[in-house]
């Protein structure tokens, strides 16, 4: 007879003798393993990621994968970002202590309580089919320094001040205008960028009227269908 083991069971078999997992040593591995050798450097983020409980932002059935290499799904064509991309992407963001953050999409909050212990105050966006178990779950991590707002995702929010860096949790083919007026002069802005099935991660600089796109590396991200170009026929 072949027995097949799911990964969470065979990790507590071999390190535990046990049926439970060990979220901790998981979240280490994940930072050791996955993102040290991505070349992130940056202490806060290393220790932001060793801090926050990934596991309680993902669907109860998919826990256990939670510190893989791969994207989770989260219901409704969304995705929790792997691990080594986040990271990157926020290395490349340069999120510091008095930054005010605008974090677009942020699933069941996970992006959010990472940030929330890198800026000062982070703002979360989140449509209604996640706003509230996003809401929920950052409350029970008691993060007091974020505020989730629930609207579309191309919308924005309606803040009274420009943000200092922006992210956005899933691949885009555009951003609207109206998004990068949320972003102060002088101010950030990181996204993948997908185009014919390839994608990059790009940093951009608020400028006066535009933003100054560099290249950051090579990354794919699931499509928000918010940030599509409209597709037409032409005859």
């Amino acid at each position: 007879m072949i027995l097949f083991v799911t990964y969470a069971i065979y990790y507590s078999i071999i390190n535990h003798g046990d049926w439970m997992f060990d979220f901790s040593k998981a979240r280490k591995e994940m930072v050791d393993c996955q993102i040290r050798t991505a070349d992130v450097t940056n202490y806060s983020i290393l220790q932001a990621l060793s801090m926050v409980a990934r596991e309680k932002f993902v669907p109860d059935e998919y826990a256990s994968i939670a510190y893989g290499e791969t994207n989770i799904f989260l219901g409704k064509d969304r995705y929790l970002l792997e691990p080594r991309i986040f990271a990157k992407m926020l290395e490349l963001l340069r999120v510091n202590s008095n930054d005010l953050v605008l974090d677009i999409g942020c699933g069941l909050g996970y992006s959010s309580a990472i940030l929330s212990q890198i800026a000062e105050v982070v703002i979360a966006l989140e449509e209604e089919f996640f706003f509230k178990s996003a809401q929920k779950l950052l409350s029970e991590t008691s993060i007091e320094n974020t505020v989730i707002y629930e609207g579309s995702l191309s919308d924005g929010i309606n803040y009274e001040e420009k943000v200092d860096a922006l992210i956005i949790q899933g691949g885009v083919e555009t951003i609207p205008l109206n998004i990068q007026e949320q972003v102060k002069k002088g101010g950030r802005i990181v996204a993948i960028f997908l185009e014919g099935g390839k994608g990059e991660c790009r940093l951009g600089i608020k400028k006066t009227n535009s933003i100054d796109w560099n290249y950051g590396f090579d990354a794919y991200a699931p499509l928000l269908g918010d940030f599509s170009i409209e597709k037409r026929f032409i005859f």
